[in-house]
Order: structure tokens, then sequence, then C-alpha cells
């Protein structure tokens, strides 16, 4: 078959793109640098906001999968009879036509409706330049046309309704008005029907305005119009190009023309088939385009290419089964088409396929072997359709080749920023394939749920823990895991909390028929043959680790947080396993470390939180990281049992990572790094958002410990978002590092500063809040600090609103009593604080009256809080330094209803013995949705009265109970019946101890029956409660669900959402 064009033509030349090294494993392999989305959710997921193809009967998912039979592709390439519509009806109902352009070409308009007067969006053009005055054009979109007027009074002669508002206006209804649609063409300078426009796309040329083509048909389709629009604004652009083509969709589909007039289409058939045949033609699809580049050869000695060479001009690419052609037809003098010249190009040929969902603007680069590519530069509406037509031939045409072969052919790129999930949707084929994994392996179904919101990469998968056990089973792990091999869907997964010791040590290589994976899902990255001896000869949780970073190319993230938090094992030649801190090894480090040293997965953030590491993870670590420097992103390894040897190896891998790392967490382990080590490497890590030191540092230190801030113009100030310098005795030149970043804007990001037990005196928080100012979005902690000493002129602050929004005081050591009154009064008083923690604060010895007073008046005069625990610490406040002074002072909570949610654990209320005032509370407060007073000694008779006052309150949805209260009022009634067991005589006593003991046996069951049948009760207020339609609307933070600690709070419960958040949030659990 003769590939070159039928007429001759000039094509502009593309470069080719550039090929990178081979892998020596799979040498075949192009590592070009590919979209992580497959291109099945690609295709399928742009079907369901296009228009469906009019060319089928009925509307077909467009779902790409590999294993398509010959016969069945062959089937999709058939054209189907669809219903076409004749030449001069083009609009249902018409009843009138009207000139449409200057220049005398004509459009069919559309019957006079509702629709011909609702005006979706109206505006000002650009003013065009005019020796007299500039002229005002005004535009006008209704679901049936785009009309642009000489001015604004003419249009709102038209339609009344754009003067209601003064302006532009968004989906104004219709008025009544007896005009027919003739009367609104006499003003009109251009009308174009929705129905007959090609394409528009943002306009590609020199001028300086913002402009967008609108490209349309006229009748018959002899000759298509550009129709230039300039915005003041690229945002007004912006805006008008999404109206104009969603009110085109509404419009196709609502008129299901076919996207090429049958005449057209006729002639492309008769011109093909006699020269190919009949077979060929059988199966060609038509779709009008418009060519952003010349894609015919000029006439001879015509020079450059002039401006508008596209004029009286229409454009339809066909494609058939073997080869695409891209015809133009020309619209001679008297108005007749002119035989079309056309351009051909084999399917086999295509090399490239540039498409942008969100654009209607995409290219196809085609190459001849020993020939330089071509590049056709086209724009239609229908470009969804024509790259799903191409896949499929594609696939029809090679039927063997692996689907990496067309990864590297088509590029889809765009999605939406918020990606519709509609009913159904399957995560990339995720939620299939578990069901299956789990019905095969017999196995309970598992919780989990996509998160879209605070995540770094979304979407992100997170397995949740099981409701019904105390971990998941190996199976259903493993169903887990292999449901999501290969799935280009996520960008991150959550293990976090997950219990993998079911899988931990378990080998299952000697009986194995699957494969082990050693290539990912588009064959762009592999192990080589000594990687691949080592994973097929390892456990299974190595394997498995290894399948899911590098099978799939889209996950960016990894969080591993506890899920071996047991002291790692390795299993010795004997059989023998040792707990050496030198030879253990944590099984879901190796895989990792393998795959960064290979530079084969995509994955470079890690949390390790939780899980106990060995000499040879760390070494590991350390090797990889200094191998490769300046690639990793996140990397959290708190609470991993480093002793000071691993922390000082692994920070020597840290230290290369310094220039790119963005989050570092190494906190809480029993090792410390010298703070003096540490500066070398923080000083240099500029891009840091969240690094957490927590009881990791040590030592004295000679100026700061990092600098996010200089003086100099070139450095580029610090983002932090995150600071947790605790256990740490902060020197002063870091302080003041501190206190002038939070000055500067950029620290604007920053959600939580943690300065806990550093030694912070009362005039360096005093320094730390008159910076911060008031009211700033942050968390502040400032616990464990002898705020006491040299100045309390932080309680003034506060007092006069300078403070955070929320603030953290836990375990604050007051040596005067007046000192705490005066906090008590400045908190009363404050207008800024909504989150306030003060567990363990509290006067130096039992509660004065004053204080008690104090303490009611606080509870019943703020009106700023949100969130308060007041909670006393276990083993400081046992002895009730508040006690029945807290309970009586509760009092004052009767006629607060600002406050949401209320902690008072650990205050011995119980000892109190009156709670009258603590019931009243309950009963009657309007504005508490979450009360949690536990350990605090009640007996069962208090806690049936508290049950007794909550039945009375209709709005609280959370009241934890615990079985550490109910242990406790049971061992409190077995300490009373033994106190007041009066010794027996000598001659009874073995007969009355058996008789007691028999009795107190009897009470203590009745006790815990009882308050079991109490603790139901409470139960099934919540459950009235949530089921409360009225209490829908009550909003949280999401930083107050976080601390509230109540896994039993209602699904329903949804965090508030900022004005920061970004994105669509979508949440999936299965029971």
């Amino acid at each position: 078959m003769d590939l070159k064009p039928i007429v001759p033509q000039l094509i502009a030349e593309g470069s080719e793109p550039q090929k990178s090294q081979r892998r020596a494993s799979f040498s075949a392999m192009k590592a070009f640098k590919l979209r992580s989305l497959s291109m099945s959710s690609q295709i399928s997921s742009s079907s369901e906001t296009d228009l469906p193809s009019p060319i089928m009967g009925r509307r077909r998912t467009r779902t790409l999968t590999k294993n398509r039979t010959f016969d069945t592709l062959k089937e999709d390439l058939m054209r189907k009879p669809s219903k076409s519509s004749t030449e001069d009806n083009t609009e249902r109902g018409s009843t009138s036509t009207r000139p449409t352009s200057p220049s005398g070409t004509g459009s069919r308009c559309a019957s006079i409706s509702s629709d011909s007067l609702t005006v979706i969006k109206s505006g000002h053009l650009q003013p065009e330049a005019s020796i007299l005055r500039p002229k005002k054009q005004f535009l006008v979109l209704t679901p049936i046309a785009l009309i642009k007027f000489k001015n604004r009074s003419t249009a709102v002669e038209r339609f009344p309704q754009i003067s209601m508002l003064g302006g532009s206006v968004d989906t104004l209804s219709p008025v009544d008005s007896t005009s027919s649609l003739k009367d609104i063409g006499t003003s009109e300078k251009l009308h174009v029907p929705l129905e007959r426009i090609v394409s528009v796309f943002n306009n590609e040329g020199t001028r300086p305005s913002f402009g967008i083509e609108v490209w349309w048909n006229e009748m018959k389709g002899t000759a298509f119009t550009c129709l230039q629009l300039d915005f003041s604004l690229p945002e007004d652009r912006d805006e008008w190009l999404k109206q104009i083509r969603h009110a085109i969709k509404i419009r196709a589909k609502s008129v299901l023309e076919d996207p090429t007039p049958p005449n057209i289409e006729l002639e492309l058939k008769h011109i093909l088939e006699t020269q190919y045949g009949h077979a060929q033609v059988a199966q060609m699809e038509t779709y009008p385009v418009i060519p952003r580049r010349p894609c015919m050869k000029p006439k001879e000695n015509s020079g450059e290419i002039k401006k508008g060479w596209r004029d009286n001009l229409s454009f339809y690419i066909a494609i058939t089964r073997d080869f695409c052609v891209l015809a133009q037809f020309t619209k001679s003098s008297t108005g007749q088409k002119v035989k079309p010249s056309m351009v051909q190009f084999g399917l086999v040929t295509l090399s490239k396929v540039n498409v942008i969902l969100n654009d209607e603007r995409f290219d196809l680069v085609f190459r001849l072997p020993f020939d330089n590519p071509r590049k056709l530069e086209l724009a239609s509406r229908h470009h969804r359709n024509i790259s799903s037509k191409l896949y499929k031939a594609d696939m029809y045409l090679k039927p063997a080749w692996p689907l990496w072969t067309r990864r590297e052919v088509f590029f889809i790129d765009g999605e939406a920023p918020q990606m519709p999930l509609p009913n159904g949707e399957d995560y990339g084929g995720f939620r299939t394939t578990l069901q299956a994994f789990s019905e095969g392996y017999c196995s309970p179904p598992v919780n989990w749920t996509v998160k879209w919101k605070n995540v770094r990469h979304a979407p992100q998968f997170c397995l949740l823990a099981s409701k019904e056990q105390s971990k998941y089973t190996k199976y259903q792990l493993l169903a887990v895991f292999r449901a999501l091999r290969f799935n280009d869907y996520f960008k991150s997964l959550s293990f976090y909390d997950i219990d993998f010791s079911s899988l931990s040590g378990a080998v299952d290589n000697t009986t194995r028929l699957e494969s082990t994976v050693w290539i990912s899902r588009t064959g762009k990255r592999s192990l080589t043959r000594a990687e691949f001896e080592l994973v097929e000869n390892s456990s299974v949780l190595f394997q498995e680790i290894v399948a899911l970073l590098l099978g799939s190319e889209s996950i960016r993230h990894i969080d591993l947080t506890n899920v071996l938090s047991r002291v790692p094992t390795t299993l010795l030649e004997n059989g023998h396993s040792t707990l050496s801190s030198t030879s253990r090894v944590c099984e879901v480090v190796p895989p990792v470390v393998l795959l960064w040293k290979s530079l084969q997965t995509r994955c470079n953030s890690i949390n390790l939180n939780g899980n106990p590491l060995g000499v040879p993870d760390i070494a590991g670590l350390s090797r990889v990281l200094q191998n490769r420097p300046e690639f990793l992103r996140t990397f959290s390894v708190s609470r991993c049992h480093l002793d000071e040897d691993a922390l000082v190896l692994l920070w020597e891998g840290l230290h290369d990572q310094r220039s790119s790392i963005e989050v570092l967490d190494v906190s809480r382990n029993t090792g410390r790094i010298e703070a003096a080590k540490a500066s070398e490497t923080l000083n240099d890590a500029s891009k840091l958002r969240c690094l957490n030191l927590a009881y990791a540092i040590k030592g004295n230190l000679d100026g700061p410990l990092f600098r996010p801030w200089s003086t100099t113009s070139s450095y580029e100030p610090w983002h932090l978002e995150e600071l947790d310098l605790s256990g740490w005795k902060i020197n002063f030149d870091t302080l003041c590092g501190i206190m002038k970043f939070v000055e500067l804007d950029q620290s604007h990001n920053l959600r939580r500063l943690v300065l806990i037990n550093c030694g912070l005196s009362g005039d360096m928080a005093t320094g730390i809040l008159c910076r911060l100012g008031a009211g700033r979005d942050m968390h502040l902690l400032l616990s464990e600090n002898p705020l006491e000493l040299v100045s309390t002129d932080w309680i003034d602050l506060i007092h006069g609103n300078e403070a955070p929004k929320m603030l953290h005081l836990d375990m604050v050591l007051f040596q005067h009593e007046s000192n705490f009154n005066r906090l008590l009064k400045a908190l009363t008083d404050n207008k800024t604080i909504e989150f306030l923690s003060m567990v363990g604060t509290g006067p130096p010895d039992r509660a004065s009256s004053k204080t008690s007073e104090l303490l009611s008046r606080f509870f019943e005069l703020n009106d700023t809080l949100r969130f308060l625990d007041f909670s006393g610490y276990d083993g400081k406040l046992e002895d009730s330094h508040l006690g029945w002074g807290l309970t009586g002072a509760l009092g004052g909570l009767k006629h607060n209803n600002t406050l949401r949610q209320l902690r008072i654990r650990n205050h011995d209320i119980g000892a109190a013995e009156d709670l009258s005032e603590l019931c009243r509370v309950l009963a009657s407060n309007k504005g508490l949705a979450m009360f949690d007073c536990q350990q605090n000694s009640l007996n069962h008779h208090q806690f049936a009265k508290l049950v007794h006052a909550l039945n009375f309150n209709h709005q609280i949805i959370s009241f934890p109970l615990s079985d550490l209260d109910r242990q406790c009022a049971i061992q409190k009634e077995e300490r009373l019946f033994r106190q007041h067991q009066e010794q027996p005589a000598k001659t009874f006593q073995a007969k009355m101890l058996k008789s007691a003991e028999g009795r107190l046996e009897g009470l203590l069951k009745w006790v815990d029956d009882f308050w079991e049948s109490e603790a139901k009760k409470v139960r099934d207020i919540l459950e009235r409660n949530r089921n409360n339609l009225a209490n829908y609307e009550i909003e949280f933070e999401r930083e107050y669900l976080e601390a509230w600690e109540d896994e039993s709070l209602p699904s329903w419960l949804v965090p508030k959402s900022k004005t920061s958040d970004k994105g669509k949030e979508t949440l999936f659990t299965t029971p």
C-alpha cells in the first residue's frame, strides 16, 4: 500500500521524542516519561462528560482492556447505523431562518422557546480599536446559541433580564416576552448555533489580548467560519471558554445529530471506496476538525502562509480500519464545494497522540521508517472520541503488542481538577479485584477508604483497622496487596497502624506457581536478573512490598506506621531467631532499599514510624541515601528504637538529602544526635515543611539550630508548616530564629509549633506570643515549661487577645495560686482562643473558693472556646487539687452555648459525692455536643445519675465510656464491703467468712450488670441524638475531631472544610 499522500502536501515537522537508557534486563523497552493513569481509566472516564458518539445506536462505555479478542475489536471498529438528520433539518421544530454574518452567509435558527430566552452568561468583549471611539461589543450565551451584539443596550433590548443585575450574569431565567426569534436577530452582529460549533479553544496567535477562537460550520458543511472573541483578562477568557463548552455539550445531547453532515460523509466514502474498496470504508468514522497549522502544501510561489489560510474551507478527519485521512473541502465562488484535497497516514505509523482532556486541541504525529515525523495539530470538540477510536484501532491492528507499547504512543493528560466519582466508581478496577481476591481466598472483607483532602498525594488508599478482629489475617492482607498491584489510580498508600505480623516471616516459594513481579505495569521499570533472584527467594511480605512499589508507577508515598511494631527478628540457618539489634531486620525495609537502589520505583516518601529497625536496616538506608542524593521527599522514623550509633549512621545519609527533603521525623528514639551535627544539615534544608526533632537532639550549640530566614535577597525563606523541638533546652539563637521566622509572610503556613519541655521561661513565651499576634490559625504547644519564671507578661497578652487560635498549656507548674487565677481571668475575656488544652495545669495546692469562683465564671462567660480539655494528669492531681471545686464550678456551663467539646478526666469527681451541678449541666446545656468525664472514680450510683441527666439532652453525640471506670466502680464496692464487714467471732469465723464471700460475689456481679445496663442506656441515647437531623448541622474543625479520641463517632460527622482546602474528598468504606 502506498502510504504517501494522495496530493502534494506539506506537514509541519516535529522533533522525534528523545529515548532514554534501556535496562539491561528489559532492553526492548523505551523509558519514556509516561502518564501514570492507565489508558483504560482515562478514556472510560472521559466518556462520562463527553457527548456519546451519535454514530452508535446507544451509549457505550469506552473501557479498554488488554484481553480483547480479534472479533470483539473488529465489531468495535464497525460503524453502526445512526439517526442522521437531513441537510435542511438542523434544529428540531425550527420555524424561521435568518442571515448570521455580515458576509451574507446563513444558518438555520432555533424555534422560540424558553431556551432561546434563557441567558447562561453575558458580558462585554474587549473594545475594538476605532478612529472615532472604541466599540464595546457584548456577548450573550444561551442554551441554543452564542450571540454577539453591537453593544450592551442592544442585548438588553432582546434579553431584558440582563439588566436585572446590571452586569454580567450567570444562568438567568427567561422572562415573559412576545418577541420572536426573528426580532431577536434584527440587531445581532453574529448568531452562532451551538450545535454547529466544531471547536472552541484559546487563540494561539500573537495578539496582545486574551482571546478564544470559535469555529462553526455553515449549512451543508461547505465551509467553517471563525469567530474571534477577545477579553481583557485571562480569567474572563477561561470562564467563557468553560461555559461555552458546557453549553455545547448540553445542546449536542438534546439535538443528537451526527458529528459530520451526511453529504460530506457520503462523498468521502465514495472517494475512498473507489480507491480502497468497501471493506476498508465500512469501518470509517468521520469527525469535523480544525487544523491549527497548515496541513496541505500551499500553492507555488505563494510565499508565507497568509492569515486567512482557512477561509472558505472545512476539514474532516476520517478513520478507517488501516489509515486515517484528513480531508479539506473548499467552497467555490458559486457557493458549491469542490472535490476535497486529502492527506493520508497509515495507522501503524502513528507515533504519538497528545491529548489534553480539558482542552479540545490535540496533536497526531506520524512517522514512516527512515523519514521525519509529520505532525497534525488539530482541534475538535470530538477529540476524546477521536483518541478513543485511534486507540481501539491500534489494539485491533497490533493485538499481540503489550500495553506499554501503546502507552508510549498515547499521552492522555489533563484530568479535571476535581475528578468526578459517580456511583459505581471502581478506582481503577481496585474494588472489583479486591472483591474477587477476598472471595477466592475465602476471607472476610476489609475496611478501606479513599482520601482526597489533607493528603500530599491524592487520591490516597487507606486500609482501616478491622472492626471484628484485632488484626487482619494473612489472606485478607494478601487480598489487599494483590488488588493494589499494577493499580495506577492511587498516588499514595496508607497502612497506618495495620498489623502485618500475620505475614511476618511467611515464605511461600516451594509450591508457588504464580510468577514474581519483576516488571512494572507499563514495562518502563524492571528488575535485573540478580534483583529478580533476590525477590524470588524472599518472604511473602518482601515480595508484596516490591509488587506494590514496582508494579504501579503512580505511587509516590507509602505509610507503614506501626505495621510491625513488635521487635523484628531474623531467622538464622539453624531455624532459631535472635533479637540482637545488630542482626534483626524489619521486613518492610529491605524491599524499599532494593527499589531505591535500583531506581525502579517512583515512591520517594515513606513513613516507618513505630517499627523497630535493626542495624542492617539503618545501614542499608544510609547507604542508599548517600548514593542517591537529593531524591527523598518524606522520611519518618519516629519511635523506631534507634540508639545513638544508629541515629548518627542514619543522619549521614540524610545529610545528602538536605536539599530535597520536605518532611523529616526522627523523634522519640532511644538515642539522640548532637545539636551541632544536626545544625550542619538543617541550615541547608530550605525545602523543609515539617520537621520533628522531639527528644532527638542533645547538647549545647553556638548559633541557631537552623536559620529559616536571611537578610540576603538571594535566600529563599522556609515555608515551614510544622516544627517540633520538644525535649531540647532551646538556646537563645534558635529561639530568635523562630521568632524572626514567624514575623515573615512565609510563616503564615505554619500550622503547628511544638516547644514542649524546652526550658522556656515566661519572658520567652511572651516573645513568641508577641510575634504570633492575634488569632493565628495554628497550634502553639508550650506545655511542661516553667512559664512563671522571669515574667508572667504572657498572661497579659492572652488577656489582650494576643494568642493563637489553638493553645496547649499542659503540665504548667504554677507556684503561686494568684498567677493561676490571673490566667483564668485572662482566658475568661479572651476572644481568640478556640481550642485550649490545660491537662494537669492547676494551682499549687487544693483549689480555694476564689479559684472555684473564677473557674465557674470562666465556664459561664467565655463565648469563644469550642474545645476545652481541662483534665487532671493521672498521678499529679489525684489528690483532688480541683476535685470538688471543679464539680461546683461546672455549674457555670448551664448557660454556655458556644463550647462544643469538653473533657474533664482524672479529677476524682466521684469523691465530691454531690454531682447535682454536673447533672444539671448535662440536662440543660444547649451547646455541648461531646462530653468526656472518664477516670473520675464514679461509683455505680453516680454513673446512673449522669445517665439519667444525659437522657434529657438531645444534642450530645459523644459520651465516651471506659471499662476502667466499670472496674474502678466494682473495686470501690468491694473495698467498701470489706470495710463494713465486721470481724466475726473466732468460733464462727470460717462460716461467716464463707457467707460474706458469697454475698460479695453476688454484689459485684450485680454492680457489673447494673453498670452494663446503664452503659446500654448511654449508647441508646447517643444513637437517638445521632439520628436527630438537627444535629447534622453541627460542624467541627478537623483538628478538634482528631483530638477527641472517640472511635464511635458517627460517619456523617464530616470535618468543616476550610477555604484553603482544594480538591474533592471522597470516602468509601466497605463494612
